[in-house]
């Protein structure tokens, strides 16, 4: 039984040795922390600052990101890998803690912040770009929206955390 398992541990990690490198990464700009804290004033969200200085890259390469990235795959669990209103701990974390991680070890960007929004009771992704353009990742499904045109029942942003 235990042969078994390792022989499947085995071909799992072979699989995963064949999945597609990942993108090249051909644009990195620098932002000081006063210019992110400038391009998200119009969000209104509680921001928690991890870093002082901020690595960006343009829509184009972040695009090939969420393509590259397998975060979307990772399965929904009902209460383990899930949403829950009534939890401060928001299950779907797993998944906006995961894709933030991929980008900041894969690529060493830190543009990908983590929203735990209250409103909802959900977590999800927040990117800003170079250019002051900040959009919302659904990293449940690989989904990316300007955060002006959410949804503000799903995400609502009022009283949510950023953590970036």
């Amino acid at each position: 039984m235990l042969l078994n398992k390792l022989e499947e541990a085995k071909r799992l990690v072979e699989e995963i040795s064949t999945y597609p490198p990942p993108p090249q990464i051909d644009f990195v700009v620098e932002k000081d922390v006063d210019w992110l804290r400038k391009q998200l004033e119009p969000l209104q969200v509680n921001w928690i600052q991890l870093d002082n200085k901020y690595y960006m890259t343009n829509q184009t390469n972040f695009l090939n990101i969420i393509a590259w990235d397998w975060t979307d795959t990772y399965p929904f669990i009902r209460n383990r890998f899930d949403c829950d209103k009534r939890s401060v701990m928001f299950s779907s974390r797993i998944h906006a803690l995961s894709f933030k991680s991929n980008v900041n070890e894969r690529f060493l960007l830190n543009q990908v912040g983590i929203v735990i929004d209250y409103g909802s009771g959900h977590a999800y992704n927040l990117v800003i770009f170079p250019d002051g353009n900040i959009m919302l990742v659904e990293p449940e499904s690989d989904k990316i929206f300007c955060w002006t045109k959410r949804l503000k029942m799903f995400y609502p942003l009022s009283g949510a955390y950023l953590l970036l």
